[in-house]
């Protein structure tokens, strides 16, 4: 099995784990969130200890992932981040989605696969990423993508 197709495993696998211990109890506060186009989620974990909520649909046809993560940035900051390492635990190998608020105002959406404490420079992730974007609202920032 390639290195690829073992971190795409490895994703789906620990989202479905996810997705198992999402209880109605946990889901009250993702009921709440409407995101814009009308975009719909089929699962939402809340994240207590982030303040942060990740929404996920798993489209079993293209063995894809849609996910919408919410969270305010840090007292100051200008972006939030979710990443993921399908390899090893801590942050190398992690492959990040972050949401950035230039010096203009905007919003942006970009990936970082972090391969040292050293410096975090954009780059592609080890799984196929698409429709990534980002959006800010009422003092959160939302990071939307599709991963294969």
């Amino acid at each position: 099995m390639s290195a690829a197709a073992a971190a795409r495993i490895s994703l789906l696998l620990g989202l479905a784990v996810l997705s198992a211990l999402v209880g109605p109890s946990h889901s009250l506060d993702c009921v709440s969130q409407k995101f814009s186009n009308n975009r719909v989620f089929s699962n939402c974990s809340d994240l207590p200890k982030l303040d942060a909520h990740l929404h996920f649909t798993y489209n079993a046809s293209n063995s894809s992932l849609s996910i919408a993560f919410t969270a305010a940035p840090a007292d100051g900051g200008a972006w939030v981040s979710w990443a993921i390492n399908p390899t090893l635990t801590g942050m190398v190998g992690s492959q990040a989605l972050m949401a950035l608020k230039l010096s203009d105002g905007s919003i942006v959406a970009k990936t970082y696969n972090i391969s040292s404490y050293r410096s975090i420079v954009e780059s592609k992730l080890s799984f196929d990423v698409w429709d990534l974007t980002a959006e800010a609202s009422n003092g959160t920032m939302t990071i939307f993508a599709s991963l294969k």
